[in-house]
């Protein structure tokens, strides 16, 4: 390094060096003006004198020296205890002594000066909320057992009324032969505090009871579906996985000796209420089988539709709807349908290809008299043909990256295992669907038929 560098160098610390003094100046400034607001404080202001320098060796010089420091001692602890945003007390025990302290903080918590709580010893026990008084005496006595510790979180009336949560600590002071010498301790408010956790309480409870409620329901959508899926010449299976929150995925085999019905929907929405359209329209549709076992999809339709607008809209006074298909599961392969809900996906086995079916109709429970707008549809199935039903749960689930599976996806998975069984077809699809799914955020439903003969 030249001299002109090292010069530069050492030009460039000592102008570091004169920055960081300027800096601790400045904030220097700073603290005096907050300590002293009224100006640059004197000498005797701002520093103490040293003691020893002003001894004298007068007679009792020294005595009186020793009384000063003890002054400025008690002072300066009397300033802390007063300035510290609490009310600190004692008591005195022992040796006939009933002296009381509490700091001047007592005014602020319950509206009583320090004059008027010093002169009334039991004046803290009558503000004491009677329900607390048990407590506090039960912890009192075991604090003067132990020697402390002691420590409860009781009420206090306050001089207008309130109820304030003081948290009190003490402990009990002995003296060199065990005897009891004062008892000392803190008071804290804690009223925010309680009303914060009173809060996260009443949260807690509620969410405990929702999701109480919401297994309670999960497990009755689960419970309601049909034990057994057998219908003569068909092969029937099907699965119904709910979502962490309520939905109202829906699927059943009603069975009578006329014929065989299969019903797919979905209520609008999620939660309770859905849950709740979901029962009704369960207990709704078989009892409609059961009362008019010859009628026709349409016909059924039209009955189901006015019950559940009854329900929902003037019962519940909800604004739910259902998406909804019924099929009669015919001889010799005939299926009748009506109602809409999502498009059905059929495999014809001959031609080796997937066709596209629409439901067309309108959804259930929004409006009365859809009879006029419901109409049967006949699609039928050779041996070997599947027919696949769903919910939109499949269709709309989405992957990591946000993108739905969509009808073509769930088509894609379909064509890996077309010749399989159903039961091993209903599984494939459901562990795809596991597989691509980044969050569960609907019910999966999924029926898979295949004509037997």
């Amino acid at each position: 390094m030249s001299l002109d560098e090292r010069d530069e160098a050492a030009l460039a610390a000592d102008l570091a060096a004169l920055a960081a003094l300027a800096e601790a100046e400045e904030l220097m400034s700073q603290l005096a003006a907050a300590v002293f607001p009224d100006g640059p404080p004197t000498l005797e202001r701002a520093t103490w004198p040293d003691v020893r320098e002003q001894a004298s060796s007068a007679p009792g010089a020294r005595a009186d020296d020793a009384e000063a420091r003890l002054r400025h001692a008690e002072a300066r602890f009397r300033t802390l205890v007063e300035q510290i945003p609490a009310v600190t007390f004692m008591a005195v025990l022992g040796e006939g002594q009933n002296e009381v302290y509490v700091s001047p903080h007592i005014e602020q918590l319950l509206g009583y000066t320090q004059a008027e709580w010093l002169e009334d010893p039991f004046l803290w026990y009558l503000r004491l909320h009677p329900d607390d008084r048990p407590l506090w005496n039960e912890e009192f006595a075991r604090g003067c057992r132990t020697g402390g510790p002691f420590r409860a979180e009781c009420r206090f009336l306050a001089r207008d009324g309130r109820e304030v949560w003081v948290l009190g600590e003490a402990r009990l002071v002995r003296d060199a032969l065990g005897r009891p010498l004062f008892l000392q301790g803190v008071a804290f408010d804690i009223t925010d505090t309680k009303a914060a956790q009173r809060v996260l309480l009443d949260q807690a409870v509620r969410r405990a009871r929702h999701e109480e409620e919401l297994e309670i329901a999960r497990r009755v959508q689960t419970q309601i579906l049909p034990p057994r899926l057998e219908v003569p010449g068909y092969a029937l299976a099907a699965a119904m996985h709910p979502a962490a929150e309520i939905g109202g995925d829906y699927y059943d085999l009603l069975r009578t000796p006329e014929a065989a019905w299969l019903a797919i929907g979905d209520v609008s929405g999620h939660g309770l209420d859905a849950g709740l359209v979901m029962m009704m329209m369960q207990a709704a549709m078989a009892a409609i089988v059961r009362a008019r076992p010859r009628g026709s999809p349409r016909e059924l339709l039209d009955v189901l539709n006015e019950v559940l607008f009854d329900n929902i809209r003037l019962r519940l006074h909800a604004r739910e709807h259902v998406t909804f298909t019924l099929f009669q599961l015919g001889p010799e392969g005939r299926v009748v349908f009506a109602g809409a809900h999502e498009d059905l996906l059929l495999w014809r086995a001959r031609d080796r290809c997937m066709e596209r079916i629409r439901t067309p109709g309108v959804w259930l429970g929004a409006r009365r008299g859809i009879g006029d707008v419901l109409i049967d549809t006949a699609v039928p199935l050779e041996p070997g043909d599947l027919m696949v039903i769903y919910t939109d749960g499949i269709t709309e689930a989405r992957d990591a990256a946000g993108q739905q599976l969509a009808l073509t996806g769930l088509i894609a998975i379909l064509e890996e295992v077309v010749d399989q069984t159903p039961d091993e077809i209903r599984d494939h699809v459901i562990a795809r669907m596991r597989a691509f799914m980044a969050e569960q955020l609907d019910d999966l439903t999924l029926v898979v038929v295949r004509r037997t003969g």
